[in-house]
């Protein structure tokens, strides 16, 4: 039964991944083929899987970034995924936003800082009682990751060109903390830990940085797992 039920999981997770593999290939259209028409891509996804967890967040334009592990370099994000079935602890919001957004990070003394250096587009979302998906769509800044030192993340406002919230809401992803122990959705050596900010609608403008010291905005602790991940593809070796 186990193993039966492994399987089912692995599979419904192949799905996923080859539905948002499809949308990102047709997004690419000719780029894909610009060089020769052997191109090939692997799909790739890095965050917690979106399961049902016990909270979501009570201040408006939350932001959480993932720090259990690294995007591959030369994703082409596709799609962030994540659940969104209930409003514990009397929230009681049934809509909100979303806007997914890339980070660069590295050690400022003994703190690890991350930067905002992709600003994607902002959707309203609604509760559902399974998982949902965004296009990770960046509009603003870097949209591929040209190091090992990137990873993403969202906040739950709509933002404009500029970083600066025009909507927000509450929270519209489930989370649950202390962190989670185990793999994170990338696999070996990620683990399921996100940061969160401390205070309410915080700016993303390009180049706004976050950490647990020596940033312009504070990062929280302990750690929360977030029912989300970013969902994309990268050239085949």
């Amino acid at each position: 039964m186990l193993s039966t039920d492994r399987k089912m999981m692995h599979n419904r997770k192949t799905i996923v991944l080859v539905c948002s593999f499809g949308l990102l290939l047709t997004a690419l259209g000719p780029h894909a083929q610009a060089a020769d028409n052997t191109t090939t891509y692997s799909p790739v996804a890095e965050g917690s899987t979106p399961t049902h967890r016990a909270n979501t967040d009570h201040n408006n334009g939350a932001l959480n970034i993932y720090v259990g592990g690294s995007l591959p370099v030369g994703t082409h994000l596709a799609a962030l995924r994540y659940l969104f079935d209930s409003t514990p602890g009397g929230a009681g919001n049934t809509t909100g936003y979303l806007t997914p957004l890339l980070f660069e990070y590295k050690s400022v003394e003994a703190a690890t800082v991350y930067t905002v250096v992709g600003i994607g587009k902002g959707f309203e979302v609604n509760l559902e009682s399974t998982p949902q998906s965004i296009p990770f769509e960046v509009i603003e800044g870097i949209a591929v990751p040209s190091g090992a030192n990137f990873t993403f993340g969202f906040v739950m406002s709509l933002v404009n060109s500029s970083g600066v919230p025009v909507l927000t809401g509450q929270g519209v992803v489930d989370f649950d903390t202390p962190s989670d122990a185990g793999e994170g959705t990338g696999g070996v050596g990620t683990t399921n830990d996100w940061a969160y900010v401390q205070v309410a609608e915080p700016s993303v403008a390009l180049g706004t940085t976050f950490g647990l010291a020596n940033a312009d905005y504070t990062l929280g602790l302990p750690y929360r797992t977030y029912s989300a991940e970013a969902i994309g593809a990268v050239p085949a070796q």
